[in-house]
């Protein structure tokens, strides 16, 4: 990867699309290396699927995303069903066995001295390839949501960096020995720690400094009901204005050129400063993505959850709610009353601010690496300690 320093640390990051939260996170903490650890550590991040499998990656991606955004009901009973993950798991164990090969090619081409996984798919893969003898390199995974899905689960992961206490316990009751959990949170980009006024962050996107700013989002692929939530808020006049970011897709961009008349509605598009999208809101109104939830809650920002994707989203959702940190709606017409009801009662906000407080992490990247780099300190006296023995 990077020949310049003999004894660097060469960690290879890995996830599985191009334009996620998985990406996000892997870059988030690479960010917190190279700043840290210049001189010990070099970093570098793949699409692993894509990489692998040039053209098969690029239709598995896509059949991925059209079953969540055109039926959920399928990823819902897919997700976590017991009965499947039994099903699933000799064609999991055959998939990896023809994927020795290209791992193999994978790290002759970068020579990794440490692999970190974002995704389950890759970790999965490289965990069942160290378990067959295929490699001996350290493998960590980080998980980017507030619960734990089964295919993450292998006892060949050397160390897990999770969000919270629960999806701890949930590791430990089912079988990962808890020496190898870390509870660090989600790690997003550093910059969201970096907060500017609301009346100054408006003014670099000239907006009315004196109106309420609702925030409407649906992660990078603009996925959910966000056409209906624009409309069902367009109604909203006077005090109120509202941003709508569409993400990657063009296709609801184009939908949503209705709002051109409204002067109360900016259609923003593919941002890739959400962190001062969020500075200039007072509400953000969201699908709950891993990602999205970590920002807002360290923006403080308060939430509106609409629409979860089922299985991980659902539980993200739960989590936030259940802590009382975020409101969610099941019905997109209840929205415009309960964004008035809210806004007429200031405690209410004040109460969802304190909750999110107790929650939120925002040295998540921060801890991430410094876990990564005391594991693998760890992990490299050992191997010197078994070098000596040996003899």
């Amino acid at each position: 990867m990077n020949p310049s320093f003999e004894n660097q640390e060469q960690i290879l990051f890995l996830y599985a699309s191009p334009n996620s939260g998985h990406k996000s996170c892997a870059e988030a903490v690479r960010k917190v290396l190279d700043n840290c650890y210049p001189s010990s550590v070099y970093s570098i991040g793949i699409d692993t699927i894509t990489h692998l499998y040039p053209i098969l990656g690029s239709v598995v991606a896509k059949t991925y995303l059209e079953i969540l955004r055109h039926t959920p009901q399928l990823w819902n009973f897919l997700y976590d069903n017991p009965d499947v993950e039994e099903l699933t798991r000799e064609i999991r164990q055959i998939f990896s066995f023809f994927n020795a090969q290209k791992l193999k090619s994978l790290l002759e081409e970068y020579s990794p001295t440490a692999l970190v996984c974002t995704h389950a798919v890759p970790c999965g893969v490289i965990a069942e390839q160290k378990k067959r003898g295929n490699c001996n390199i350290p493998l960590i995974g980080i998980i980017t949501d507030y619960a734990i899905h089964s295919y993450w689960l292998h006892s060949h992961v050397d160390l897990y960096i999770v969000a919270n206490q629960e999806s701890a316990k949930t590791m430990e009751m089912k079988g990962i020995e808890k020496n190898k959990i870390k509870v660090c949170g989600i790690p997003v980009d550093p910059c969201f720690n970096k907060k500017i006024l609301k009346s100054e962050a408006r003014k670099k996107l000239l907006l009315d400094p004196a109106k309420n700013t609702l925030l409407v989002m649906g992660g990078t692929h603009g996925w959910g009901p966000i056409r209906e939530i624009t409309q069902e808020l367009s109604s909203l006049k006077g005090v109120w204005q509202i941003l709508v970011v569409t993400g990657a897709n063009k296709e609801l961009e184009k939908e949503l050129t209705f709002t051109q008349t409204l002067k109360n509605i900016k259609i923003v598009g593919f941002s890739n400063d959400i962190s001062l999208l969020m500075d200039a809101s007072d509400l953000l109104i969201t699908k709950p993505g891993g990602i999205t939830l970590s920002e807002s809650l360290i923006k403080e920002l308060p939430m509106i959850l609409v629409n979860p994707i089922p299985g991980q989203e659902e539980r993200n959702a739960s989590y936030l709610v259940s802590n009382q940190a975020a409101l969610q709606i099941k019905n997109i017409k209840e929205l415009k009353e309960r964004v008035k009801k809210l806004f007429s009662q200031p405690e209410e906000l004040k109460k969802l601010k304190e909750k999110m407080c107790v929650i939120r992490t925002p040295d998540a990247a921060q801890k991430s690496a410094e876990e990564i780099i005391n594991f693998l300190n760890i992990w490299n006296q050992k191997k010197k300690l078994k070098k000596t023995i040996l003899t």
